[in-house]
């Protein structure tokens, strides 16, 4: 650990504690080779009680909250002393659920949980055992659709993941902790990464998440569009006459990204209508770019579905179920 890192771990300890703690390096030739690569180790008396501060190298993706309390039972018996990680950040679905373990840790500067000494979390903090979200984040549902329809996500690590899904690597840390905690997938450490493993089939996995999955289509639009094209793909009616024996809408629906509709309208690129009759197209704005899931023509089979599974139209109703019978499992 680097001296302003320490110096930074002892401030934030004085101001929580209001003593000046004596952070001493530990000696851990005995602690297991992995733990040694991952963490720096130092001890010190708090609330009058000695206690072990495991600093997690910044080179490493944030574990698991599971991961973290495994750790902490090998360390606890071989250091004698409560053990607590020491964290750069820390994103608020594996806080909550390190709390709820009875796991310690500290994000210096912003947030310390010791349990029967201290709790200092630095925001309004939700009621813990609730059933949690009832229905996936937009990237948390991007993820597993892209796993199902583009290819498999198991095994990779999650900064080549969020490449891949056009996100930052905080966002897919908090994926990972939205699909682990709603038992979707696993996380499993591959050297210095972290990555996840989907252990369902893909059909059992669909099954598995369809109650939590939701249209992608956030609002439509209305707008005059004289040259219609790529990155826009054909979505609803448009996208499954496609697919299907379904008879197209007289103007076609196209699906766009959440923040290109305003960026075109901008640009002149569409002009906005009131109305049906004055309109060459309708824009779908999705709460995911369709692009990473469709071809070059239309978007994906199963965000196709999704957008459309509560219609009212026997016929939609029908082809939904051709279209869910075509898709190669």
């Amino acid at each position: 650990m680097h001296s302003s890192t320490v110096q930074h771990l002892k401030s934030y300890l004085e101001t929580i504690s209001g003593v000046s703690p004596n952070l001493q390096t530990l000696e851990v030739a005995h602690l297991p080779l992995f733990v040694r690569n991952r963490f720096s180790f130092y001890s010190a008396e708090l609330f009058g009680r000695p206690w072990c501060f495991a600093q997690e190298d910044e080179s490493w993706d944030t574990g698991s909250p599971g991961e973290y309390e495994k750790q902490a039972e090998i360390l606890r018996p071989l250091l004698k002393a409560p053990v607590v990680f020491v964290l750069p950040a820390l994103p608020s679905n594996t806080r909550n659920r390190m709390v709820q373990k009875g796991v310690p840790f500290i994000v210096p500067g912003t947030q310390a949980f010791l349990p029967g000494s201290l709790v200092d979390l630095r925001e309004r903090f939700p009621k813990l055992g609730g059933k949690g979200r009832s229905s996936l984040s937009p990237t948390a549902q991007l993820t597993v659709l892209y796993h199902l329809e583009r290819e498999p996500l198991s095994g990779q690590p999650l900064n080549s993941i969020a490449k891949k899904l056009h996100c930052s690597a905080m966002m897919l840390s908090k994926v990972k902790d939205e699909l682990e905690e709603a038992s979707i997938c696993e996380v499993q450490r591959i050297g210095r990464s972290m990555t996840l493993r989907f252990p369902e089939t893909n059909r059992s996995l669909w099954d598995l998440t369809q109650p939590r999955l939701t249209s992608p289509v956030k609002k439509t639009r209305w707008v005059q569009w004289k040259t219609p094209g790529y990155p826009a793909l054909l979505a609803g009616i448009s996208a499954l006459s496609r697919r299907t024996m379904l008879a197209s809408d007289r103007l076609p629906t196209y699906a766009l990204g959440p923040k290109m509709l305003e960026s075109w309208l901008e640009r002149g690129t569409l002009i906005g209508c009131h109305d049906e009759e004055h309109a060459t197209a309708r824009i779908e704005v999705w709460s995911y770019e369709p692009k990473l899931l469709g071809d070059n023509e239309s978007v994906d089979p199963l965000s196709l579905y999704l957008s459309l599974r509560y219609s009212a139209d026997e016929r939609v109703q029908q082809q939904l179920e051709r279209l869910m019978e075509e898709v190669k499992w």
